[in-house]
């Protein structure tokens, strides 16, 4: 099959990424591909048109011309509805989709009989399983994470002594949030995690194994300090459990923070909604939920060049293949991408939701 690679605007608000940079569009078309990117798709993370141009992409005037021309559509965010009507069964799609948070979208895809291949369930089948596409953006999510909390608090005029940093999931967002909590200058950092042995290394912080008395304990212990709370547990492609039950929010101090980087996949509190960058909180009593769901679009041109450097490998694998079912075959990893495909769900979790 020939595939023509798609590189739409991102729409999803104050959204700045690119799923793909001029260097990774110059190795396709250096392989022969035709690339086509809707104008400014760049913009937003410092890539203007020329950029493209000169590596050899044709420049589209609007989304509808990538997605009618290309079979192979590469994104950042999930479609939104507007986009719905513009893919249909000879599209592969590329993308974050968290499929289990948005129903609407995972009918509209399955309607639609279009590939999707979300990056959230890439995978590696390693001890321990790696997220390959997630992993770099879950890095920047937790230190963004963390940098916005300590802003907060600063208005707030608290310092660090006055906080206890409570980090629940030792992922790459909970590590990469107590890192950067510790550079920040907290002294007080807790740790917890179901895996007792992803806390073994990382014993210069308070580390406890998840159940719901440390939970509770974590959270409201110690009530004449603020709580800075970095949610940030992930169960492979499924909606997020609600750890933090409105009895236990009840319970912590005032002036606390919850950064709910779960949020992709629906959140931790049962108030959690996604928020945008520009209106980024929910309150509850004098509580704050943070609950932007594209935290690493603070810091664009980062993120869009780690994010096009782990998929590129991905997009090989199906170039590379005699048919997609070839690539499925040859790879375990870029199966385990596979959500949905032919109007039919492939993902064991998310079996049984519509």
């Amino acid at each position: 099959m020939k595939y023509i690679i798609g590189i739409p605007k991102e729409i999803k608000e104050n959204e700045k990424r690119v799923s793909m940079t001029p260097q990774e569009v110059k190795m396709l078309v250096d392989r022969g591909l035709s690339v086509y990117v809707e104008k400014d798709a760049g913009s937003g993370a410092g890539f203007i048109d020329d950029d493209y141009k000169k590596s050899g992409a044709t420049i589209c005037d609007r989304a509808q011309e990538v997605f009618d021309n290309a079979n192979l559509i590469v994104k950042v965010k999930e479609p939104l509805e507007s986009e719905y009507a513009l893919i249909d069964d000879k599209h592969i799609v590329y993308s974050f989709f968290h499929f289990a948070s948005c129903l609407p979208l995972l009918q509209a895809m399955v309607d639609s009989k279009a590939t999707c291949i979300a990056y959230e369930t890439i995978q590696t089948f390693e001890d321990p399983v790696k997220f390959p596409v997630l992993a770099p953006m879950s890095v920047i999510a937790g230190e963004q994470a963390m940098i916005n909390a300590h802003k907060y608090m600063e208005k707030e005029d608290l310092v660090c002594d006055d906080i206890d940093v409570v980090v629940i999931g030792a992922g790459n967002v909970g590590r990469s949030a107590a890192y950067k909590a510790h550079e920040l200058g907290y002294k007080s950092i807790h740790l917890l995690d179901k895996n007792y042995d992803k806390l073994k290394t990382l014993e210069q912080f308070k580390v406890y194994e998840m159940n719901e008395n440390n939970l509770k304990e974590t959270l409201v212990s110690n009530s004449d300090k603020k709580k800075i709370v970095i949610g940030s547990i992930y169960n492979t492609g499924a909606r997020a459990v609600k750890l933090i039950s409105t009895d236990l929010l009840n319970l912590m101090p005032d002036r606390s923070i919850i950064m709910d980087v779960a949020i992709d996949q629906g959140g931790m509190t049962d108030f959690s909604r996604p928020t945008t960058i520009t209106d980024p909180l929910i309150m509850h009593r004098n509580i704050k939920i943070y609950c932007v769901p594209n935290i690493p679009s603070t810091v664009p041109h980062e993120a869009s060049c780690k994010i096009s450097r782990a998929v590129f490998p991905y997009l090989c694998t199906l170039l590379d293949a005699e048919d997609f079912d070839s690539a499925v075959n040859s790879s375990k990893e870029f199966a385990s991408g596979v959500n949905v495909r032919n109007g039919v769900i492939c993902h064991d979790s998310l079996q049984g939701l519509l």
